[in-house]
């Protein structure tokens, strides 16, 4: 049966209205009132408060009514209207309302009714809402409730998580930019992440730092799973995946690592390699080291020989784009903010099949009072270093810090969590709802919304080959001297294609120092555009040199921007002039 069609029908107006106007019948409900249609929105609209930089969703507006004050209103506080329909017949007809009343109105795309879809008109919009507001126009919203609440909230949480990543970026984004720099020459040479995906046989076991870690390191010796070293019988039935601030834990309880997940920028997350390199250079099977292609520089230099890249998106801007068109980038990863998080998403690319288990260990989101991290981890040590008979090696100051919070962990016991550790959690549960044979082997912390199991589940079922994952070496050469000789041509391709942009990029950078220091007298000065122009044009497509501004969201030719974007072109002018100097060593 056809869809019905919207039906314009002449309002009974009261004594207090003038003129003529309509409402409209659609699936045999009128969406306006049969006897003032504009009243309700217009009282809407003029109640309706806002504040500077708001996104008013106008949820399906059928006729329209009130938009134009709406319109002003808005103009007026320097926000914006983004009209929303769910219902395929009403979109049709709106958009013929547009047409017919020549309206500014921007009507949502029916087929971009989506998350993605309401993140791309973010993405793509010049103005950087603060907030966001909601409008019902028509009781057309009323045949899809869910929806436009769903929408709304979706609208929220984009807002401010954008708000969100700008703080981070305005704290940590010159020192994303200035690894990745660094990280360029390495990524191109090491593993493609794509000849790893696919390939783990064994049950992953995932390691985080948290304090249900402690269940597997402190395993007690013997015969503890059929008259094995607990040890010898994690790694004969796991592959180990840990999270690189799990590496001293681990290691301290004799459990070999096959791989290691690295995130983290910051100098901090030094103290978690100490000793590693030597124990790594004379282990014949050498853990793979995954890291984002923002990961301290210093460490990756350490490990670049087994490494693996991934890339996790910290921004959406030209020069990522510029990256990725030349075939910089390795394998995207979402950006999931905590390690924990990121060595799960990996572990369900590197198991061979959905069938394969995939097990958490370590990843509570909360902490006990005094004691933040694993036995055995850098934190802990740093504890046990630091106390005497007057000061114990407890660390209680982080349980009663502001903005942490008293919960009831997955085993009935009182545990903290912070604000930010919350959030990871509840990112947890929703990214990773419905993913198969994904368990969680802690008996502390959050509750993750996984289905539970105990380490000794799977002591009951046969241990698998050894040989299912290919060494570091194994994967850098292939058996085939075909296949080995093609990798190692496409590595050499991908590196001097590296080299070449890092040149190019550096000259670039002197050029555009050039015209910010000397203006009309720069050698680099081209006299057929405004000096202006040509500056603004030499920054496109380098956001690299203002993202960490507070004001850094898009370039701008006012004195004192460009005066701190001048500061900034030595700093990575420098960085790349490093990074081709350790590469050509």
């Amino acid at each position: 049966m056809a869809e019905q069609e919207p039906v314009l029908t002449e309002a009974f107006l009261t004594a207090q209205s003038e003129g003529k106007a309509f409402t409209l019948k659609y699936k045999n409900r009128y969406l306006y009132s049969k006897y003032n249609p504009q009243k309700s929105i217009l009282q809407a609209v003029q109640s309706l408060e806002l504040l500077p930089g708001t996104l008013v969703l106008v949820f399906s507006p059928a006729l329209f009514y009130g938009f134009e004050e709406l319109e002003q209103k808005c103009k007026a506080s320097s926000s914006a209207v983004l009209c929303v329909e769910a219902d395929k017949g009403l979109h049709d007809y709106e958009k013929k309302v547009i047409k017919e009343k020549a309206l500014a109105a921007v009507l949502l795309p029916f087929e971009e009714n989506t998350a993605q879809g309401l993140d791309d008109f973010f993405s793509k919009s010049k103005q950087k809402f603060r907030r966001v507001a909601r409008l019902d126009f028509s009781a057309g919203v009323s045949f899809y409730e869910d929806f436009y609440r769903a929408f709304y909230e979706c609208a929220q949480n984009i807002v401010a998580a954008f708000w969100k990543n700008r703080l981070t970026l305005v704290r940590l984004g010159r020192l994303f930019c200035k690894n990745l720099f660094k990280n360029l020459l390495p990524a191109a040479r090491s593993i493609p992440f794509d000849a790893l995906e696919k390939t783990v046989e064994k049950p992953i076991l995932v390691c985080g730092a948290g304090e249900s870690l402690d269940q597997l390191t402190a395993l007690p010796c013997g015969n503890s799973f059929k008259g094995q070293n607990s040890a010898a019988a994690i790694n004969d039935k796991f592959f180990v995946l840990a999270v690189d601030a799990a590496l001293p834990a681990l290691g301290g309880a004799g459990i070999k690592i096959d791989a290691a997940a690295s995130t983290e920028s910051q100098w901090a997350i030094e103290k978690a390699y100490i000793g590693l390199k030597d124990a790594v250079t004379k282990n014949k099977e050498r853990p793979i080291f995954f890291f984002d292609l923002s990961s301290r520089a210093q460490i990756v230099r350490r490990f670049s020989k087994n490494a693996s890249f991934y890339f996790s998106e910290f921004d959406k801007n030209k020069f990522l784009s510029r990256l990725q068109k030349e075939g910089l980038l390795p394998a995207s990863a979402p950006p999931l903010g905590s390690i924990g998080l990121t060595a799960v998403y990996l572990a369900l690319r590197l198991r061979k099949s959905a069938d394969v288990p995939v097990c958490v260990l370590g990843l509570d989101f909360s902490f006990s009072a005094g004691q933040t991290h694993a036995r055995g981890t850098a934190q802990s040590k740093a504890l046990l270093a630091q106390s005497n008979r007057l000061r114990p090696a407890q660390n209680c100051a982080a349980a009663f810090a502001p903005g942490t919070e008293k919960i009831l962990g997955k085993d009935g016991r009182a545990c903290w969590t912070s604000k930010n550790l919350f959030g990871y959690a509840a990112l947890f549960k929703q990214y990773f709802n419905g993913a198969p044979a994904l368990y969680d082997l802690g008996e502390s912390g959050i509750d993750l919304g996984l289905e539970k199991k105990r380490l000794s589940d799977f002591f009951t079922e046969r241990a698998a080959s050894n040989d299912l994952w290919p060494s570091s070496q194994a994967a850098a050469s292939n058996d085939s001297g075909h296949a080995k000789a093609a990798g190692f041509s496409a590595a050499k391709e991908r590196e001097k294609k590296a080299r070449d942009f890092l040149k190019k990029e550096l000259d670039a950078l002197r050029a555009l120092a050039d015209l910010l220091s000397n203006g009309e007298a720069a050698k680099s000065r081209d006299k057929s555009i405004e000096l202006d122009r040509q500056i603004l044009a030499a920054l496109d497509g380098r956001e690299y040199l203002y993202l960490h501004f507070p004001d850094g969201t898009e370039a701008k030719p006012e004195r004192s921007f460009l005066t701190r974007v001048r500061a900034q072109i030595d700093f990575f002018a420098k960085d790349i002039e490093t990074a081709l100097a350790i590469a050509a060593r």
